[in-house]
């Protein structure tokens, strides 16, 4: 795909701030920085950045713990920033009360934490982990599944998430939903695949990063499971399919982003990554520094005057019906009205698709909105 000719940004920069996991003895994703440096450049060079100036991204590197997040946060606020991107925390009820607090817009391609997902001035383009838990839900419920063992790394956003979120999605889907945590950076989780799966689930679940991901699937294969696998964008990777050969095969994909696929914006997404940052692997996680960035771009593409914190809030809840960047074409409204009950969700779409190794097919849409109505 040959990227055409746009618009170039020019004058002082518009400082926007992004939270990054990285370096982290745990959890440490450099290619979603990467993803996010790749939109920030993409849009200076083709989209007049924003308000016509060019994007000055603010990294801050967070080892994934509340200390180094709290610092991060905090340096945002001194670094007078119009607003603060993450590609992907555990730790969003850190991050939030300090950005938010101070009147600095907190946008993300896929809200995690409690605070994500209904505090006023958090905007996220995606469904995030609830449209994923709701889109896992009506799967199961199609197929006929009555039970789903979900393993989830065990940090309190995903942990709380799968509980208050997911048990009620799954329930009122008809399906009983076990939740099972897995400590971080965990090399074996036998024990807990073992004692899951003589509950006898329909189907086996998986929310964490490559590590956990890796350590889930390679406990399935030592166990022999053969139910049908879940899993979501950060399981598809080299990584995860190098370590457990044929895991990933035939597990259905849940995710807000379609990287893989002919359609325009996933091509889009890899033409730029190829162009500004060709040695980042465009699998996993680096679609979600993608995703929140250019999504930022194009849901302020008509902010003029001044670009401030304030400018930045009013347009974005005034945004819709914005092109989801790598979205197999969904779209993001701010409104609040995609999940009235989590009003800084801006979709509640999801993509699914079915994986022959690594390689997502046979993608579609979900809308999981009507199992977050009310009643």
């Amino acid at each position: 795909m040959t990227l055409p000719p746009g618009t170039k940004a020019a004058g002082a920069a518009v400082k926007i701030g992004f939270i990054t996991a990285e370096g982290g003895s745990a959890v440490s994703l450099p290619e979603v920085r990467e993803g996010a440096q790749a939109a920030a450049a993409y849009a200076n060079d083709y989209l007049g950045g924003i308000g016509g100036r060019p994007i000055q991204l603010v990294v801050c590197k967070s080892q994934e713990d509340a200390a180094s997040a709290r610092t991060c946060a905090n340096d945002m606020v001194e670094q007078k920033v119009i607003a603060v991107g993450t590609g992907t925390t555990g730790f969003g009820d850190t991050l939030v009360p300090i950005i938010a607090g101070a009147k600095i817009p907190y946008v993300t391609g896929t809200a995690t934490a409690g605070s994500e997902f209904a505090t006023d001035g958090v905007f996220s383009w995606t469904g995030a982990f609830p449209a994923t838990l709701g889109t896992m839900a009506s799967y199961a419920k199609a197929k006929g599944y009555k039970r789903v063992a979900l393993f989830v790394t065990d940090v309190p956003a995903a942990i709380t998430g799968a509980n208050a979120l997911g048990k009620p999605v799954f329930q009122k889907s008809g399906v009983d939903l076990d939740v099972i945590s897995i400590p971080r950076g965990a090399a074996d989780a036998t024990s807990q695949v073992t004692s899951a799966i003589a509950k006898k689930p329909d189907a086996l679940a998986l929310v964490g990063d490559a590590t956990h991901c890796t350590s889930v699937f390679k406990a399935f294969q030592a166990v022999g499971a053969t139910q049908p696998k879940f899993v979501i964008q950060p399981c598809v990777s080299k990584a995860v399919d190098d370590a457990a050969p044929g895991a990933l095969d035939g597990s259905v994909l849940f995710t807000p982003s379609d990287t893989d696929s002919d359609d325009t914006e996933a091509k889009l997404y890899r033409t730029v990554m190829a162009k500004y940052t060709p040695k980042t692997q465009t699998d996993g996680y680096a679609v979600t520094g993608y995703q929140t960035v250019l999504g930022l771009a194009r849901a302020l593409k008509g902010i003029s005057g001044d670009v401030t914190p304030a400018s930045v809030t009013s347009t974005l809840k005034a945004a819709k019906n914005i092109a989801m960047p790598a979205g197999h074409g969904l779209t993001f409204s701010c409104d609040g009205s995609a999940i009235p009950s989590l009003k800084a969700l801006c979709s509640a779409s999801s993509v699914e698709a079915t994986l022959k190794g690594t390689k997502a097919t046979d993608v579609k849409t979900v809308d999981a909105a009507s199992l977050f109505a009310a009643g």
